[in-house]
């Protein structure tokens, strides 16, 4: 019986860890998981429905998910207990219930920093675009109506400068302080409202305020750069909105639950502000549709961490995180509630 029980441990010991990736990430990271663990790919990228996930993460040990996957309460409630760790390729983890996944004493990561320059080149591509009103010039070229516009040089196109302007960040963190640190090479002026003032160094001469009602009167512009919490959920809303100059433009590359469409849309729409910049939306992909009828509305389908490096280092993060678990070595970016 011995040997049987010798051979049975060591057959154990080499089965390697299951990990299901449910959308398609880097060939380099999908290629570093093959080496270590028994991997189900999805090389077609389709999307899997909620209820076959739950099925199907009863069966790994260990999954990599992304924003598009629903990770909710009722995901955690079907569980086994095989499941011991979801890697998210993404910063933000607003579609997984963090708590439930505590719960399950299931540890989740998520892919911080290695985004931050993609995300801020994003965010000032989006303060020029609303400001310079190039969503509707480009329009103007692409429909062929450019020949029949009057050339007025005082009319034609004209947008605002960001040059001298002021800019409100709303969130501080590593996004945010690089946002600041493009646009002052456009010699704007940052202030900023944070859950806590920054250290000196930090701030790099930005001006801290405690409120951000008291802020939004001083903004040319505002940009948004917090995750999605129950604290910052509509964090511009009909009283920020309404706060802000006439002139101002509202930037969003954070999350889309951080903004009170009915609000930003009647703001727009009654040129209560100059013009906004959106990257992220409430149910996206299928976001209000007023946004697509705003002239003064510049829109993006989420694509702040889409370049080439940005990608490969988010599922490369994500991949490394599977690895430390499974070599019981601290993990690079465990996520945990705000309760813990």
């Amino acid at each position: 019986m011995f040997p049987i029980k010798k051979v049975f441990q060591e057959i154990l010991t080499n089965m390697k860890p299951k990990i299901l990736v449910t959308r398609k990430i880097s060939d380099a990271a999908e290629e570093k998981l093959n080496i270590n663990f028994e991997v189900t790919l999805n090389p077609k990228d389709e999307p899997i429905p909620s209820n076959e996930l739950i099925k199907m993460a009863n069966e790994y040990d260990g999954f990599i998910s992304t924003g598009f996957d629903k990770i909710g309460d009722d995901f955690f409630k079907e569980l086994n207990g095989k499941l011991k760790i979801i890697a998210q390729v993404g910063v933000g983890y607003d579609n997984i219930s963090i708590k439930s996944a505590e719960g399950k004493k299931i540890k989740v990561t998520n892919t911080p920093n290695v985004l931050n320059e993609a995300v801020a080149e994003t965010t000032i591509l989006l303060i020029l675009a609303a400001s310079r009103r190039i969503g509707e010039a480009y329009n103007l070229v692409r429909s062929g109506n450019w020949k029949n516009q009057k050339p007025d040089l005082t009319k034609f196109m004209i947008g605002n400068s960001v040059t001298g302007k002021t800019l409100g960040i709303i969130g501080m963190g590593r996004i945010g302080r690089m946002v600041a640190k493009c646009a002052k090479a456009f010699g704007m002026k940052i202030i900023y409202f944070n859950r806590n003032k920054l250290s000196e160094d930090l701030e790099d001469g930005a001006k801290y305020y405690s409120d951000v009602k008291s802020m939004m009167p001083d903004c040319d512009f505002v940009s948004i750069h917090t995750p999605a919490t129950a604290e910052t959920k509509h964090i511009l809303n009909v009283d920020t909105i309404g706060l802000l100059p006439k002139h101002a433009v509202v930037i969003n590359t954070s999350r889309g639950s951080t903004i009170d469409d009915d609000a930003l849309i009647e703001a727009l729409l009654n040129k209560k502000i100059y013009a906004a910049g959106l990257d992220v939306f409430n149910n996206e992909p299928n976001l209000d549709e007023r946004y697509m009828k705003l002239d003064n509305c510049f829109v993006l389908p989420h694509v702040g961490s889409a370049t080439h490096e940005t990608r490969l280092a988010m599922s490369m993060m994500a991949v490394e995180n599977i690895c430390k678990y499974f070599e019981n070595k601290p993990l690079i970016s465990e996520v945990v509630s705000y309760n813990s």
